[in-house]
């Protein structure tokens, strides 16, 4: 899971969408907490190990919904301006 927290937080950081969609389509929580839960020696450290990365996805998961909205608004504008000058051209 750490491994994935890093590959996510590095695909933001370039801003590579189609990286984020691939980590997201892999993104397996209920295998990392059967996989933790195997290895944790207290159900207070599994909480407290689970809650840590669930709080770490939620908080890149809401970095990468920014970064996907910010990245349409930008696309959209490009195509306003594209079909503005299109339109002058044509007349």
């Amino acid at each position: 899971m750490k491994q994935w927290i890093n590959d996510f937080k590095l695909a933001l950081i370039q801003e590579d969408i189609n990286k984020l969609e691939n980590l997201l389509n892999e993104l397996d929580m209920k295998a990392f907490v059967k996989n933790l839960a195997k290895k944790s020696p207290s159900e207070d450290f599994l909480k407290e190990n689970v809650n840590d990365v669930f709080h770490q996805v939620q908080a890149l998961l809401r970095e990468a919904v920014m970064l996907i909205e910010q990245k349409k608004k930008t696309k959209a504008v490009e195509i306003q301006k594209f079909q503005k000058a299109l339109t002058y051209v044509k007349s």
